[in-house]
């Protein structure tokens, strides 16, 4: 009996080193994420700053430095500065400055500084990968080049861009307004919209997403000229505020990579100029996330729309629809769906709806703002806007028959009764 039970003994102990190494083994740590798997996007952000909204998009790198270092997970930004402010060793306006942090509270391998706002000790803190002499930033070559120079210094295959200026949707330089960018105090030290989608597309890589930190660029028009450039869009249809996008606040999320992650920073866009209004500030905001690879649908139904209508177009009345772009730039968009409504008796074709739900598939408004006539009726708001052909608007009309809009969208079927 007492062989028995050693035998018995040992054979537990066997059973039971088993069902512990199967534990171990499933217990076992995952292998560590590459820094791939852990930074899926290097964001870029090209910022043309030798304007008035120098001090602005200067605050912008301190608030991006700030959103970086709360990052729990490996992660690079690239920053393209060209302003007034002079940045780095050689005091250059011209350069590349990067920031990498390891997901731990380090930003280049220091300690994440405290107070992001202190400016000179964000540039500080800065690696300058590349410095250029003087040179246009708006022209399409140094752009081109420029962003080819900031994804080859990117640690991912993946890429999102974000552009800070002044904008004007497609606009050229007519009675000062911008395409995108204004470098230096001449009105034509812009580039016009065409140039601009050429030289990101000519970087040779397709970005995950582009972020406008610049006014009027949430239009049909300019959705459309950047279909091929990003997977996704995020703008406002009219003047974003100075103070620019709050990316302390959402920079985890535009790394995610993720229609969900980009939702977010919208979301928190809207939030973040909602509680400026509460606390009694001047607070606007609209926003909008788009789906690139369906704007080619939603821009066949917008032609349908206004070739079926062509006749009521010919002398239509802009007045009755939700306009955006209140200061200086009046005129530059109309909520989208409402013409659509407007063209339709007062109702949106159910087609026509649907498409416009895939293609925008966020928007956010402020419906009470100030100053006062930046308010947004949310009834007649779907995130989009469009140009509508007047004929006070003569130098504009005549630039907005040069770009692919106007035909793809039907526009050039219209017979208007005024001299276009």
């Amino acid at each position: 009996m007492k062989g028995l039970g050693m035998k018995k003994w040992f054979l537990l102990t066997a059973l039971v080193c088993l069902f512990t190494a199967c534990g171990d083994k499933e217990d076992d740590p995952k292998p560590e994420p590459t820094p791939a798997e852990k930074a899926p996007i290097t964001i870029l952000a090209y910022l043309v700053a030798n304007n008035n909204l120098d001090d602005d998009l200067l605050a912008n790198i301190g608030t991006m430095y700030d959103g970086l270092a709360d990052m729990d997970r490996e992660a690079t930004l690239l920053v393209y500065w060209d302003g007034k402010t002079k940045i780095g060793g050689n005091d250059a306006s011209h350069l590349i400055l990067k920031y990498q942090t390891d997901g731990q509270g380090n930003v280049n391998g220091l300690p994440a500084l405290e107070d992001a706002t202190v400016l000179d000790d964000v540039l500080d803190a800065g690696i300058v990968a590349k410095e250029y002499g003087s040179q246009l930033s708006t022209d399409k070559g140094v752009m081109t080049q420029v962003l080819k120079d900031m994804i080859a210094l990117a640690p991912t295959p993946k890429v999102g861009l974000v552009v800070g200026s002044h904008a004007s949707s497609w606009l050229n330089t007519i009675f000062m307004s911008r395409s995108f960018g204004q470098d230096g105090s001449g009105t034509d030290n812009t580039i016009k919209i065409p140039d601009m989608v050429s030289a990101l597309m000519s970087s040779g890589r397709k970005f995950e997403f582009v972020l406008f930190d610049a006014c009027f660029m949430g239009t049909a028009e300019i959705s459309y000229a950047f279909r091929n450039v990003a997977d996704y869009q995020i703008a406002s249809v009219m003047e974003v505020p100075a103070y620019g996008f709050p990316y302390d606040v959402f920079m985890k999320h535009l790394y995610e990579g993720s229609v969900e992650g980009y939702q977010k920073v919208c979301d928190a866009y809207t939030q973040f100029y909602a509680e400026r209004y509460k606390s009694g500030m001047q607070a606007w905001a609209t926003i909008s996330l788009v789906d690139s690879k369906e704007v080619q649908s939603l821009t066949g139904l917008i032609k349908q729309e206004i070739t079926t209508h062509k006749n009521a177009l010919a002398d239509y009345d802009i007045s009755v629809l939700q306009e955006y772009g209140r200061q200086g730039g009046p005129d530059i968009a109309y909520d989208l769906e409402h013409f659509v409504k407007d063209l339709n008796g007062g109702t949106v074709p159910s087609a026509f709806k649907a498409q416009l739900d895939k293609t925008v598939i966020y928007k956010g408004s402020l419906d009470k703002a100030r100053p006062s006539n930046y308010s947004v009726d949310p009834s007649n708001y779907c995130g989009m806007g469009i140009y509508i052909p007047i004929e006070s608007r003569s130098k504009w009309n005549t630039y907005f028959q040069t770009i692919d809009w106007f035909t793809a969208s039907g526009w050039n079927t219209v017979d208007f009764s005024w001299n276009f």
